[in-house]
């Protein structure tokens, strides 16, 4: 059997959804990690230690250059004898620039990892779509959320054959119940308090509800909590819950309706998947989300099948959609059922699938 290929992955950080990834990642590959955040990387204390393969955190001086961090070592570190392949998360507006210029320099396949399907609209991100788009179709080979970025990339000339679809999942085993929609009468949200999450239409679609019997529970933290706590003072059938721990959250949500999801584009950003979908189907309840929902654009909610999907920024649509799943238990049933089916096909496993296909492209690719 051939070694494995020696890889660098250098992201912001590791957060705890991400460890099982990154240790399937350390099976297929021997694995080097660069975090380049200034905060640690942490860790979720309920996954058990090594529950794949072991990575290596390389620790690395950090510094600031206009106010981004950088990992200066890594000009001496990306080498050809020492690695395959290099794998870049879009993630910092210089360190991915920068490492796709080593990798470059030192002719080292580059691997771009990306969520972004909708290029935002900012000053500084106009500013920048070309050098963006010209990294996308420069790399050796990208991974992909879903298949709404890979049809993102297409559009913008990046070739079909390089891009390869590492679909986001989750701990299926920590959110995995026998959740009963048609016995609760609660929504739930989880996620930021903040404007791309489409919370002021959400309170507007509940109040436009026909049953009084449904509380909405608002769970999570962010700049809008004032804003939802004073709605709640109007409304007894609001609860903001804040900041649930994460040993919490999957009884939460097989005790629930439904999760919702309502998301909108903003200047800044668009939800590149929402990985609270996975965790609600896992736990056998269906989702209402909008199109601006990563995981409704690539294919995990399917309107009428996994859930039900909703046009954006319209509050109307999101309460007709609250209202069927409300008044409906056979609907709410049935699509818990299959959404629960239909998540168990999103795992770590298949996601180190696609990273590993990818190298081997972007190997190719040098090679040629």
């Amino acid at each position: 059997m051939s070694a494995p290929a020696r890889v660098a992955l250098i992201s912001n950080l590791v957060p705890h959804y991400r460890r099982p990834l990154y240790e399937r990642l350390a099976q297929r590959f021997e694995l080097d990690c660069y975090f380049f955040a200034e905060s640690e990387p942490y860790w979720n204390p309920l996954l058990p230690a090594n529950a794949g393969g072991d990575f290596t955190q390389v620790s690395m001086r950090r510094i600031r250059i206009l106010g981004e961090p950088m990992l200066p070592g890594l000009i001496s570190r990306l080498g050809r004898s020492r690695y395959d392949a290099v794998i870049a998360g879009l993630t910092g507006r210089l360190m991915v620039p920068y490492v796709y210029a080593i990798a470059r320099t030192r002719r080292v396949p580059f691997v771009l990892w990306t969520g972004v399907w909708h290029h935002p609209e900012t000053a500084f991100h106009r500013r920048t779509k070309g050098i963006v788009e010209a990294l996308y179709r420069r790399s050796d080979a990208i991974v992909v959320y879903g298949e709404h970025v890979r049809a993102a990339l297409v559009g913008v000339g990046v070739p079909d054959d390089k891009i390869f679809t590492a679909a986001q999942a989750v701990d299926a085993e920590r959110f995995s119940g026998d959740g009963n929609p048609a016995a609760s009468r609660e929504f739930i949200f989880l996620g930021q308090f903040e404007e791309h999450k489409g919370l002021r239409d959400l309170l507007e679609a509940f109040a436009r509800l026909d049953d009084p019997t449904v509380t909405l529970s608002l769970i999570g933290n962010g700049s809008l909590e004032g804003e939802l706590r004073a709605a709640s003072l109007l409304d007894p059938r609001i609860a903001v819950v804040g900041h649930l721990p994460q040993e919490g959250l999957p009884r939460r949500l097989a005790h629930a309706r439904c999760l919702v999801l309502p998301s909108v584009t903003t200047a800044s950003y668009r939800e590149a998947w929402g990985l609270v979908v996975n965790e609600a189907m896992h736990a056998g309840i269906p989702v209402v989300a909008t199109e601006a929902v990563g995981a409704a654009a690539g294919g995990l909610v399917v309107d009428g099948v996994t859930g039900l999907v909703v046009p954006e920024r319209d509050p109307a649509a999101l309460a007709d959609a609250l209202n069927r799943i409300s008044s409906d238990d056979v609907l709410a049933t049935e699509l818990g059922r299959e959404a629960k089916i239909r998540v168990a096909r999103y795992t770590f496993d298949a996601m180190a699938d696609a990273f590993e296909a990818a190298v081997g492209y972007a190997r190719q690719q040098r090679a040629g």
